[in-house]
C-alpha cells in the first residue's frame, strides 16, 4: 500500500582528519616541551601532520584552520623543546 520512504544521504563538507591530528599533536608538543624526547617528537608530528593536512585540505576543499593551527603550534613547541634539550646536554657536559 505505502511506498518506501526516500533515502536521505547527507553530504557535508569533507573533514580534515590530518589537520585535527596535527593540531592535537602540536598542542601536546607545546604542553610537554619540558620532556625532551616526548616534546620534540610531538612537536615534529604536529609540524608534519599540520603541513600534510593543509596540503590535502586545499586539494579536497576541506577546512584547513586546525591544520594551520597544528603547524604553528608544532613550530612554536619546537623552540622551547630544543632549548630544554640544549640545557640538559650542557648540564650533563658540565659535570
Amino acid at each position: 500500500m505505502y511506498g518506501q520512504p526516500p533515502v536521505v544521504v547527507q553530504t557535508g563538507a569533507p573533514g580534515n582528519g590530518l589537520g585535527v591530528a596535527g593540531f592535537v599533536t602540536g598542542l601536546l608538543g607545546l604542553l610537554f616541551f619540558w620532556l625532551p624526547a616526548i616534546g620534540i617528537v610531538l612537536a615534529l608530528l604536529g609540524v608534519v601532520l599540520g603541513g600534510v593536512g593543509v596540503a590535502s585540505g586545499r586539494r579536497r576543499g576541506a577546512p584547513t584552520g586546525l591544520a594551520v593551527a597544528g603547524l604553528v603550534l608544532g613550530i612554536i613547541a619546537l623552540i622551547p623543546a630544543i632549548l630544554v634539550i640544549a640545557a640538559v646536554v650542557s648540564i650533563g657536559a658540565g659535570t
